[in-house]
């Protein structure tokens, strides 16, 4: 309430702004004070039912102000930003589609449907049940990443149960009991950091001081539900802190690059200017009932996630040819934000091969603690119940660089922003590929799939780039394409397509026939 300035206030001590000469009064003594001067926020104050000041809070049968009882249900609060756009009425509480992960439901038990590790594990018995890097290689190249896996409880920070700590025993560091005021600390207050509104899933600019702020605010107060994704920490001291599972960076692409010496005086040598992409360390922040819609990750990568506060729902989908096709037609929709991905995907009723059962989609909730590897390619959308603090990363992976490649092509289809893709991404499928045609790396990299893909991949841009037009579209992408191919390193580029398809053809020879696979019936 505001009074006349004739009032007097019995805390005052410095003189109040006309804009702050709020009061409330003491239920008790009835004696008006500023609500500054009893230090109240308006928050504070809206809350307070029955105040009481402090001469009043220590006399024997008063105690404290009186709160009103609060709901525990949010009041719903209309969305005055779709309203002012002509769309229909709806709330800031809770996204549209959050129904939808409500009621999806697995149609088989998650570890049918995903790769849990276990320390019972038929993998794990040489090592009398411990799961180590060496177990989490083979559990990869079994699978070679085809599909989720998950760890349950793998971070000893969250999960303190001593037979854990024994059980898993895995090189990777992550920060302890982190808060997202800490992490402004670390990042810096003045830090520029994305935020996405949840409804419009649109971003604007934020300072972390001021996300800090709106995260810290009581659930009830907030505008909108807002979301951080794409907080990426390797230039900050929070960095120091984390460190990537090492059965991760044993495929990726990246750091297997840039950890080669051999590598790295090939790219000195003819003076190749690249800068290391930095896609491995991000911070996430989802207030609760936060929603992400459906997408895959730039350039198709895969992702490594952990969950350090909160707890966070996923729904998946296989990228299969139809399920891609599907993405791609809903990523051209006009009201897209509107129309659930799922609604989309073809349902399976009968599968007749193994992997193709997750095509009915998939829904994980990963805990406090758990691991989650998400593979390459995979269409996903994620829901946040409680408040959450997470921390992830991105990598290529040479398991999967068909489809990486495919996953960058429907990209460009869908014309995704520059700044959304994969840093660097044409120059290091180029860079990939004088690796193995040089013989620089292991072997493992140049299977028949993987060079057949790199030399399809090539062959589309060299034809692009003799395209002759003068459309902007394709001048653009022509531009691009000319800056990101190494030509000082790889050399002229039709001879060098030469050499690869020869080097493909002299593999092709050497491949052993494969057998024909068996058609299969799955039990339901």
């Amino acid at each position: 309430m505001t009074l006349d300035d004739d009032e007097k206030c019995p805390l005052c001590v410095q003189s109040i702004e006309a804009s702050e000469l709020d009061w409330i009064l003491c239920n008790l003594c009835l004696v008006w004070y500023h609500c500054k001067c009893a230090d109240l926020t308006k928050e504070e104050t809206d809350r307070i039912s029955e105040y009481h000041c402090l001469k009043c809070q220590g006399t024997k049968h008063a105690g404290p102000s009186v709160m009103k009882r609060k709901s525990k249900r949010h009041q719903p609060k209309v969305d005055y930003v779709a309203l002012n756009d002509g769309d229909e009425v709806r709330f800031i509480n809770k996204h549209p589609h959050i129904s939808h992960f409500e009621q999806f439901q697995n149609d088989r038990p998650i570890h049918d449907l995903i790769y849990v590790v276990r320390p019972n594990d038929h993998k794990t018995r040489k090592t009398n049940g411990i799961i180590n890097d060496d177990i989490m290689n083979e559990i990869i190249n079994e699978t070679q990443l085809t599909k989720p896996i998950l760890l349950p409880s793998a971070n000893p920070h969250i999960n303190t149960d001593p037979e854990l700590r024994r059980v898993y025993q895995l090189d990777f560091k992550f920060p302890k009991d982190l808060t997202v005021s800490e992490v402004v600390e670390l990042v810096g207050k003045d830090t520029a950091v994305e935020v996405m509104d949840v409804l419009t899933q649109e971003n604007s600019s934020w300072t972390m001081l001021k996300w800090r702020d709106y995260y810290n605010t009581d659930p009830n107060s907030r505008d909108r539900i807002r979301n951080v994704i794409s907080l990426e920490v390797s230039d900050s001291v929070l960095e120091k802190l984390i460190q990537i599972p090492r059965f991760v960076k044993d495929i990726d692409i990246v750091d297997c690059l840039w950890s080669s010496s051999v590598f790295q005086d090939h790219l000195n040598s003819h003076a190749i200017n690249v800068t290391k992409p930095k896609v491995t360390k991000y911070c996430l922040m989802s207030v609760e009932n936060s929603f992400t819609d459906f997408h895959i990750d730039f350039g198709g990568t895969s992702v490594y996630y952990t969950v350090l506060r909160g707890r966070k729902t996923f729904i998946l989908y296989p990228p299969t040819k139809q399920n891609l096709k599907s993405y791609e037609q809903w990523c051209n929709m006009p009201d897209q934000n509107k129309v659930w991905f799922g609604s989309l995907v073809k349902p399976q009723t009968k599968p007749v091969f193994p992997s193709s059962y997750n095509n009915n989609g998939i829904k994980i909730e990963v805990m406090p603690g758990d691991l989650l590897i998400l593979p390459s390619g995979w269409i996903h959308a994620v829901f946040t119940p409680e408040d959450s603090l997470v921390i992830g990363g991105n990598f290529l992976s040479y398991l999967n660089i068909p489809t990486h490649l495919l996953i960058y092509d429907i990209e460009y289809k869908t014309k995704v922003p520059e700044k959304y893709k994969f840093p660097s991404f044409n120059k290091l499928i180029w860079l990939v590929g004088y690796f193995i045609l040089k013989g620089l790396e292991s072997g493992k990299w140049s299977s028949y799939e993987t060079q057949q893909s790199l030399l399809t991949f090539y062959q589309a841009q060299l034809s692009i780039l003799t395209t002759k037009s003068t459309d902007k579209s394709t001048t653009r992408i022509k531009s691009i394409i000319k800056n990101s191919i190494p030509c000082k390193l790889i050399g002229n580029v039709e001879i060098f397509l030469d050499e690869f398809q020869d080097s493909l053809k002299c593999l092709k020879k050497d491949r052993p026939e494969e057998p024909k696979l068996k058609r299969i019936k799955m039990n339901n």
